[in-house]
């Protein structure tokens, strides 16, 4: 049986497509008249400060809808959901105790190139990661093992359980 996808719902997935974009350029904009009117470093302190609102906003959510904040796969699982939304390519493995969030490709990445900003999408994802997991639950914690922006053939995030 062939499913065919209706006109509608091809230009809905369009015009989400170019919403992303939309909002990479925001951010963007927004990120360069900081640098303009405040220089670098100030301009990477309040994005950094950024990317923590935006954890703290993906935490509120999540706990909003009832998830078990214990179960370190549904957490990931959700973060997995969240990056596909967000025109990512993501996945996640089990690798023992630990829950491995890989990100195969990200549109952040030749946007902060596209926007003079090359590599500095790591940061802001590892701020939002963090901040995330821990105000979703403090049993977590979450390290970055390779990163697309610097080089590696993708962007690997270990979460795992804080030894007690």
């Amino acid at each position: 049986m062939e499913v065919r996808t209706s006109d509608a719902a091809k230009k809905l997935e369009r015009d989400w497509r170019s919403m992303i974009l939309i909002s990479h350029d925001f951010f963007h904009r927004w990120r360069m008249v900081l640098e303009e009117k405040l220089g670098a470093e100030e301009t990477f302190q309040l994005v950094d400060r950024f990317w923590e609102l935006v954890g703290e906003g993906t935490a509120e959510s999540y706990r909003k809808r009832g998830k078990d904040t214990g179960d370190l796969e549904q957490i990931v699982h959700a973060f997995v959901k969240a990056s596909l939304v967000m025109g990512e390519k993501a996945r996640l493995e089990k690798e023992g105790n630990d829950v491995l969030l890989i990100h195969d490709a990200c549109p952040w990445i030749d946007s902060f190139r596209d926007y003079g900003a090359l590599g500095q999408c790591q940061s802001g994802c590892d701020k939002w990661f963090q901040t995330a997991l821990k105000n979703i639950s403090n049993d977590f914690s979450v390290q970055t093992e390779t990163c697309l922006a610097a080089g590696g053939s993708n962007c690997t995030r270990r979460f795992f359980r804080k030894k007690q």
